[in-house]
């Protein structure tokens, strides 16, 4: 698809404010309006040019995808978190290059891994209190169940 300028269908500036966007868009739906214009196909091309343009360019948050991404204006939500990704791997990769990770880095780690929380300050909790259950058991052998043992 190729870049639709509406800023030129329109025949405004970049810096047009919403009132000016609304009197252009007023005066060119009235010229090329199809009830005015019932079998002139241009004019029916030209007044489906100007709604896109207005719905674009007369809701804030649209016009400044347009602005920023052109003709991809519609897809400004995948390139927005594309960007924030590139932006978190470049710092993980900043923070190794920097003389590797971080404390904090370590520490959600290892919360992961056995539960607690240590501080910064080096107190560590009770390691017996994320142990696991102990079990105790009575077996018997004989002496000859135990000499024959058998290798898989």
């Amino acid at each position: 698809m190729s870049f639709i300028d509406y800023y030129k269908i329109l025949g405004i500036p970049k810096t047009a404010s919403e009132n000016d966007i609304k009197k252009a868009y007023r005066k060119l739906a009235r010229k090329l309006h199809p009830d005015l214009n019932p079998d002139d196909k241009e004019a029916e091309r030209k007044f489906k040019e100007i709604n896109e343009a207005n719905e674009v360019l007369s809701n804030p948050e649209n016009r400044k995808k347009y602005d920023k991404y052109g003709k991809d204006w519609q897809h400004a939500e995948a390139y927005e978190k594309a960007e924030q990704q590139q932006r978190q791997y470049q710092q993980s990769q900043n923070r190794r290059s920097s003389g590797g990770f971080q404390d904090q880095d370590y520490s959600d780690f290892f919360e992961s891994m056995f539960g607690g929380a240590s501080s910064k300050t080096g107190n560590r909790s009770n390691p017996l209190k994320f142990r696991g259950q102990d079990y105790s058991a009575e077996l018997q052998f004989t002496l000859e169940d135990v000499y024959k043992t058998v290798l898989y």
